[in-house]
């Protein structure tokens, strides 16, 4: 029966992501990226389970949660052509506003729809708030890895292989600038997650997304972060100054005590 659920759930998704096109290559490219996305983290997600003790209910939650976590993106991308979030034009609100409704989530009880919309409440956030449901906490924190862990794939990927500007909406329109700020360092040198809304230039960016390994939750997140060697590949497009050295030692070093 959850498995039928889940799949209903990805017909609708499959249908719904699959009906949107541009002419605009730029914005087709995203489209597809986005899907790809959604389902990566999806296998990502059920990977990260092995290492956490949940029941086949909780599995089922966490899975459509992986999948329709950046469902947002899609009508960000093609009615305001940004990845960019405001106060006017937020992909998680935009998400649940489309699953309410499309009635996407018709199939589950109250409870675990409130869970869903939890978990997609917050996984972008940069630490997860003490209020959020008792009950969504552990999928929440698969959620925010599984999503992270393919996040770092993809802008790892960019910015080893495209020039500047190639992808505007994958930079969120940042400004390819030299400067690092002083709360950009210290964040990082303290261990914590790089605040989005001190991200001012693509740099900053870059660390704000390297910075997100303070706040992975598995140990099998840590291992795959370090296998595939994000840290490094962004590291490498960064401008080599004695502050972004010091920024990734503490980075590097913080991520192979986790292993």
């Amino acid at each position: 029966m959850n498995q039928e659920i889940y799949e209903n759930i990805r017909s609708w998704f499959d249908t719904y992501s699959n009906s949107l096109t541009s002419e605009n290559d730029e914005i087709q490219f995203n489209i597809e990226l986005k899907r790809n996305h959604s389902f990566n983290t999806v296998e990502l997600l059920s990977d990260l389970m092995q290492e956490a003790s949940v029941s086949e209910t909780e599995t089922l939650i966490a899975r459509i949660s992986a999948l329709v976590h950046d469902v947002g993106r899609f009508e960000q991308l093609m009615n305001y052509e940004t990845f960019s979030d405001t106060d006017h034009v937020n992909h998680i609100d935009l998400g649940i506003s489309l699953l309410q409704s499309e009635n996407v989530l018709s199939e589950l009880d109250d409870d675990k729809k409130e869970i869903v919309f939890e978990c997609i409440r917050y996984h972008g956030v940069d630490v997860l708030p003490k209020s959020i449901n008792e009950n969504a906490l552990t999928i929440a924190k698969l959620l925010r890895d599984a999503d992270r862990i393919d996040a770092l794939n993809i802008v790892s990927k960019y910015y080893s292989e495209y020039k500047s500007g190639t992808n505007k909406r994958l930079e969120m329109e940042l400004a390819d600038q030299p400067e690092i700020s002083k709360k950009v360092y210290k964040a990082i040198v303290d261990e914590k997650v790089v605040s989005n809304k001190d991200v001012l230039t693509l740099n900053e960016l870059k660390l704000h997304q390297m910075s997100w390994i303070y706040d992975l939750n598995f140990k099998k997140s840590f291992k795959i972060v370090s296998e595939k060697n994000y840290l490094k590949k962004m590291y490498e497009t960064l401008p080599k100054k004695d502050e972004v050295i010091d920024m990734y030692r503490q980075m590097k070093i913080f991520l192979e005590n986790q292993l």
